[in-house]
């Protein structure tokens, strides 16, 4: 797996975590209403995917290159796609 897919892959269930969170802290979803309010079950979730979230932005920030991607790291796999060898990155 390449630093790129990786990192789309990370931003994918990022998204996916945040409107989880925002869905267990909206009042009006069906388990937040009614005879039965699981709303402090709800909050206690969103806290999980909060710390989830800052775990994701954490690995994201170790993996995502800081490279300019010089000319001379640049080349070519064998499917011809174009990627920089010093940071793995496809271009």
């Amino acid at each position: 797996m390449t630093v790129k897919k990786a990192l789309e892959l990370l931003n994918y269930y990022s998204e996916k975590k945040s409107i989880m969170k925002k869905d267990f802290l909206n009042r009006n979803m069906p388990w937040n209403h009614g005879d039965v309010s699981l709303y402090p079950v709800s909050e206690g979730m969103a806290q999980v995917m909060e710390t989830d979230l800052e775990f994701i932005k954490a690995i994201k920030s170790q993996i995502e290159p800081n490279c300019k991607h010089p000319k001379k790291f640049q080349d070519i796999d064998p499917d011809g796609n174009s990627y920089c060898m010093d940071c793995n990155m496809d271009l």
